[in-house]
């Protein structure tokens, strides 16, 4: 077996994983708020343990906004799932194949503003219902968040480079 032949075995196989973790990540979001009052803060990444007392429509305004990550994360593997189908293709130096690192380099920037802003919109939501002087708004900044910028600046230079060095290829096939 080649190499190629390999990266393509390889490839399908994640491509197929991508698939279940496109239905996972929803899947789990929602289980999450379903047994919210069974699980810690910690593992949820929320600011404020929920009131198991508050209405429902605060739980499904929960699960709406830990979906706004999630989202960014489904997509990220959207793309991925796609590169790896290219890489299946036997596409692995192309525009597309460009086109999606640059993708995955700013889903992790986006990433990072999700939740950013989700860490406020969760704070409210929770401690709507509780009493005048005990409601919050929360708002940090943590390692995972800059790491993911850091990961994002990282994949959209590599995407670059890779299209640079797509472009001098695609010149020098035109010698001849």
């Amino acid at each position: 077996m080649t190499g190629i032949e390999r990266i393509q075995k390889a490839s399908r196989r994640l491509q197929i994983f991508c698939n279940v973790i496109l239905v996972f990540i929803p899947v789990a979001v929602a289980l999450a708020w379903i047994f919210v009052d069974n699980i810690s803060i910690n593992q949820l990444n929320l600011p404020v343990k929920p009131n198991p007392n508050h209405p429902w429509f605060i739980f499904l305004g929960g699960f709406a906004v830990s979906m706004i990550p999630a989202g960014v994360a489904m997509y990220a593997v959207y793309k991925l799932r796609e590169l790896f189908g290219y890489y299946a293709g036997g596409t692995i130096f192309s525009q597309k194949n460009v086109r999606c690192y640059r993708s995955l380099g700013w889903a992790a920037i986006y990433w990072v503003i999700a939740e950013f802003i989700t860490e406020p919109m969760h704070s409210v939501l929770l401690t709507l219902y509780n009493e005048p002087g005990t409601r919050l708004l929360t708002l940090s900044m943590s390692s995972d968040m800059i790491m993911g910028l850091f990961t994002g600046a990282a994949v959209l230079t590599i995407a670059w480079v890779m299209d640079e060095g797509r472009k001098i290829d695609e010149e020098q096939s035109l010698f001849i």
